[in-house]
């Protein structure tokens, strides 16, 4: 075994010895050669050197507006399910100042009306309110100058009120935290980043000491022509040439471009040449020293990488779970295994576009878990997507993520797996509907109702209040004497639909048992408004007959409520709406008491 060792040992070191001389004898005629090769395809390399760092600053930008686009998304689901009002607007929009770091805010109602922030900007950006009305998705407004002289870039998202009504919430960047954006870091010391509109002209531009890279001062091309290429671009002032490359981002008939002075990159060329000779014998020093310690283990490794992966195929074919990579330089997540069951729709997608095939219901928690990935390094979650088994439907499936931090690749990779668990995932939903709800009604049930109740109240700050109502019906045992247990089942079930279709989504209904019911109306301190909705029920039950073989009146309900504030319980609440409700049957039934 040593003597197999110490030969090997010898062989590789005369190849290593006369691999180095074959390679440094020839050392000047490779200089040449690389001069040569450099001068004939200098444009090839600085196609490929400005394409890359445009495209580094695409990325950039797209990030940037796509966090915001995330946040006004968010904001409009926030505002979709709580109610604003004088005691909390002030609060919620200024916390959404501190997020988004936005210079304005503006909320419009359905018909063009602006419900907050100031009527200047309201009307300046009026037209990007209605494009995300009009998709139902977020819109990118262009850069525009308000009254005040500041340009702004709006992004707009539309969303439904509580009341059910349109809306449209929209976050105003100012040119200067845009031009931030593009300051840091610096793609290139020499070079600098800027977007321009679909005519050439320069909307924003990294900031400088240096006056050259300014509007006005270039033509990038006219309206039509800006597509992606190398330019060289003359100053008028003074006939500098610079070299400059163009992309489009996809936004508004925006371009990004990319400029350096032409000179500077003719000097970094020829000091680079220059230092060829000695990096090129140290670096093929430093290459023939890792193939002779490669060379023996390469062979045996590669068999044993190809075998695992077929391995590794032929197991995730066979399961019910994929492999992908997600490359964030480029924002494209491609399967690296696919199995029977999970496969996509296309070759890869971006995250933002993956989004649009997860159910609307479960976007939020999408949108969270990239947002995981991207501060915490990994997520997983459980959602449901659409068109992800080679058939349109939406599908349970469980994604988990995890960053890698490999040296040369820094955070831009992400290795995960998707893995199908319709089944479980119904099987689990089914078995939890069955615990918590009714059986009869389908509204949540005792043990249910309790624990969501106690889990709102333990998050009440100390000026939030809310409601909390305990409802029985009148003459239920008269029904079911008179008409039966049937109908007296039918009633219950009416009751719990006149319940649904009078209080808001996000409050919580629930049946105690028998005939009494429990509304809790969250974060509520309105008296009249909290009066209104009661009558409504009340009023709604007179008016209506329970339907079926022979029409029963619908019964009547009394009501006992209470208002709740921070460190009540459930069991505190219910003490305090059952007295109320005692009062309510001794007054005569068919009414409400609310106690402060």
């Amino acid at each position: 075994m040593e003597t197999k060792k110490t030969f090997r040992g010898a062989i590789t070191l005369i190849i290593t010895v006369i691999a180095t001389l074959l390679l440094l004898v020839p050392q000047a005629l490779f200089v040449r050669q690389t001069y040569a090769k450099y001068t004939e395809n200098s444009l090839d390399y600085e196609n490929k050197h400005f394409s890359d760092l445009t495209e580094m600053g695409k990325l950039r930008i797209l990030g940037f507006i796509e966090k915001k686009t995330e946040m006004v998304y968010n904001a409009g689901l926030t505002l979709s399910l709580i109610v604003i009002n004088a005691e909390n607007e002030e609060r919620y929009f200024t916390e959404l100042y501190d997020r988004s770091h936005a210079d304005e805010i503006l909320v419009f109602a359905g018909d063009g009306s602006l419900t907050y922030g100031k009527m200047k900007y309201g009307s300046l950006f009026l037209e990007t309110a209605r494009e995300a009305f009009n998709s139902g998705e977020t819109a990118v407004s262009q850069v525009k100058q308000s009254s005040d002289g500041l340009n702004m870039m709006g992004v707009a998202s539309s969303f439904s009120a509580p009341d059910g009504t349109l809306a449209a919430i929209m976050l105003l960047f100012s040119q200067a935290s845009l031009e931030n954006m593009l300051d840091s870091p610096p793609l290139n010391d020499n070079g600098r980043l800027g977007i321009v509109d679909e005519n050439g002209s320069m909307l924003l531009c990294q900031s400088s000491e240096e006056s050259w890279f300014k509007n006005g001062l270039y033509s990038f091309g006219e309206s039509g022509d800006l597509k992606e290429k190398l330019l060289t671009v003359t100053r008028t002032t003074d006939g500098e040439k610079f070299t400059a490359y163009i992309k489009a981002m996809g936004i508004n008939n925006w371009s990004v471009v990319y400029m350096q002075p032409t000179k500077e990159i003719n000097l970094y060329m020829d000091g680079a040449l220059a230092n060829v000779n000695l990096f090129s014998a140290v670096a093929v020093l430093l290459i023939l020293g890792l193939i002779a310690f490669s060379v023996f283990n390469a062979d045996r490794a590669a068999r044993r990488m190809d075998l695992f992966k077929i391995k590794f195929r032929i197991a995730t074919k066979q399961s019910a779970r994929a492999a992908f990579e997600y490359d964030r330089r480029t924002d494209k997540l491609v399967f690296i295994s696919e199995s029977e069951h999970v496969k996509l729709p296309k070759p890869y997608v971006s995250l933002m576009e993956l989004g649009t095939y997860v159910h609307p219901a479960d976007r939020p928690t999408y949108y969270q878990s990239v947002s995981d990935l991207r501060n915490k390094g990994e997520t997983s979650v459980i959602v449901r997507i659409f068109n992800f088994c080679g058939r349109d439907v939406y599908r349970w499936y469980r994604v988990t993520g995890s960053r890698l931090t490999d040296k040369g690749e820094g955070e831009a990779l992400t290795i995960g797996t998707v893995e199908d668990i319709d089944e479980q995932e119904n099987e689990r939903l089914i078995l939890r509907e069955k615990a918590t709800t009714d059986s009869l009604t389908g509204l949540r049930n005792r043990a249910e109702t309790e624990q969501a109740v106690n889990a709102c109240l333990s998050r009440l700050e100390e000026n939030e209040h809310s409601v909390f109502a305990l409802l029985d019906l009148d003459g239920f045992k008269d029904i079911n004497d008179k008409f039966g247990h049937d109908c007296g089942d039918r009633a219950l079930i009416h009751f719990a639909g006149k319940l649904r279709s009078t209080f808001r989504f996000g409050d919580i209904l629930g049946r105690l048992g028998g005939d009494e019911f429990v509304v809790y109306m969250t974060l509520t301190s309105d008296r009249k408004s909290v009066e209104r909705r009661l009558c409504e029920l009340m009023d709604s039950l007179i008016k209506d007959n329970i339907s079926g073989d022979i029409d029963i009146p619908s019964p009547s309900c009394s009501i006992g409520c209470c208002f709740a504030g921070k460190g009540d319980t459930f069991e505190d609440v219910y003490k305090r709406a059952d007295n109320a409700l005692y009062k309510a049957k001794n007054n005569g039934k068919g009414q409400f008491i609310l106690e402060d």
